[in-house]
């Protein structure tokens, strides 16, 4: 016995205390074991070949103590996230904040009438903490086998073994960050959060697919004046959901709570990705020459750009509101979540289709996005009858005023990946993308003058 607290979670199995599975096997325990003041007991477990394995319903005990009851269950949670084993469960309000309010806690700022100075300052700890209790089980579903620490410490723990990264002749790691924008607005005047969760993982995904990666982990940072833990929890979920939608692991991120650097009811959002390819097989356009074809994949809607554009001439027009021209409110059309092309990339590498190169059409458009992947000397043809563009984007145009070649500088009008190959693998390209891809142009000879793009 020692004076401090202690706390206790239990690990159990996928759909306990009803029927559940066993034999799964679980990682992490020593790497759990060996953080200060903390112990896992094993119940439900047996090991079986050298793995430790599932046999019932209460899996694990973690335990720890701590100082102060804040303290021990950090501790607790800290040694979960280290271990892993499919569908594992557990509470995660363990010793939560309201059962030992703020003022009473050893080691408080709070003065005399219990205010905290840091949160009269703007800044809210406890909302942070509770913003994190309530984005945990949704992270926590995102992990795959190669997270071996994610919520808790302070930087993210990823096996590149685990993940069979290691196992590839020469590994090259793709790495891109972005943001969604001024998206945000719409998002906060209709109080709608997990669709721009989704645009920042897919829009990143999307960065780094065009160079022949896949993903390994993403780590996301929002930032507010005011915390508002629901709405935090909704934008990560919303990333969660995307992650594990692609087999990404979130593993970890940054919630900053900043008072006179954005507006009441005001966010950012940033996102980043970090995928994997063979160096043998990055897509970099190094193949690409003239008379090679160009397959268009249709995108969403806007996806994450242009919406300073759209905010101004739709300012006197509720995003509630039904258009004529629409089916739906306005703002909800706009929020549509950006698409992600990794299945369809994957279906033309199954199928055997040397991809040559790819370009994600975002900011800038078709004119500044496909120079990106072309070698010199090469330029590239679009055909603007070969699709349909959505409705969205001619309302945009003509509620504007837009210049049509302005419009697709700014927008992707309704194509959202451009993907190159050779002529004679077009068919075979088709009939794996199950028809849903168009033939939109052709590369063509380019000496340097005049419009690399045309459409």
């Amino acid at each position: 016995w020692k004076p401090a607290r202690a706390v206790c979670v239990v690990l159990a199995s996928a759909a306990y205390p009803s029927a559940y599975e066993k034999g799964k096997e679980i990682t992490g325990v020593e790497e759990a074991n060996v953080l200060p003041d903390t112990v896992v007991f094993q119940a439900g477990t047996r090991q079986e070949d050298g793995r430790l394995i599932t046999a019932g319903g209460r899996v694990l005990a973690v335990t720890a103590t701590g100082p102060s009851l804040p303290e021990a269950p950090k501790r607790a949670y800290a040694a979960v996230e280290r271990i892993h084993f499919e569908s594992a469960q557990y509470r995660s309000d363990i010793a939560a904040p309201p059962l030992d309010p703020p003022c009473e806690r050893e080691g408080s700022s709070a003065g005399a009438g219990g205010a905290s100075a840091y949160a009269a300052a703007g800044v809210d700890i406890e909302a942070g903490n509770r913003a994190v209790e309530l984005m945990r089980e949704s992270v926590r579903s995102t992990y795959t086998p190669g997270v071996l620490a994610g919520i808790g410490p302070f930087g993210g723990l990823f096996a590149l073994q685990e993940a069979q990264v290691l196992q590839a002749r020469d590994p090259v790691l793709v790495v891109s960050t972005d943001g969604v924008g001024t998206k945000t607005m719409i998002a906060a005047a209709m109080e709608r959060y997990d669709t721009v969760g989704r645009d920042i993982v897919n829009h990143c995904m999307n960065d780094v697919l065009v160079q022949g990666a896949r993903p390994l982990v993403f780590l996301d940072y929002v930032a507010s004046g005011k915390l508002d833990p629901e709405q935090i929890a909704a934008i990560v979920g919303g990333c969660a959901e995307a992650c594990k939608a692609l087999g990404c692991a979130l593993i970890g991120g940054e919630t900053a709570e900043m008072p006179g650097v954005y507006r009441p009811g005001t966010f950012d959002l940033v996102g980043t990705m970090v995928g994997w390819v063979e160096r043998g097989a990055i897509v970099d356009g190094r193949d690409v020459h003239p008379g090679d074809v160009c397959l268009g994949l249709p995108s969403s809607g806007l996806h994450t750009n242009g919406y300073s554009l759209v905010r101004r001439i739709f300012a006197d027009v509720g995003w509630e509101t039904v258009l004529p021209e629409l089916d739906r409110p306005l703002g909800e059309v706009l929020l549509t979540p950006h698409r992600a092309y990794l299945r369809e990339a994957e279906a033309l590498w199954d199928a055997g289709v040397h991809i040559k190169a790819m370009s994600h059409i975002t900011g800038g458009g078709f004119f500044d996005n496909l120079p990106r992947v072309l070698p010199p000397g090469v330029g590239v043809r679009i055909d603007r009858a070969a699709w349909a563009v959505p409705t969205i984007f001619r309302l945009i145009q003509e509620r504007g005023r837009v210049h049509e070649v302005e419009m697709y500088r700014v927008f992707n009008m309704g194509i959202g990946l451009v993907l190159l190959v050779a002529a004679d693998e077009v068919d075979r390209a088709l009939d794996a993308l199950s028809g849903e891809a168009v033939v939109i142009g052709e590369t063509v000879p380019w000496d340097g003058s005049g419009p690399r793009v045309r459409l």
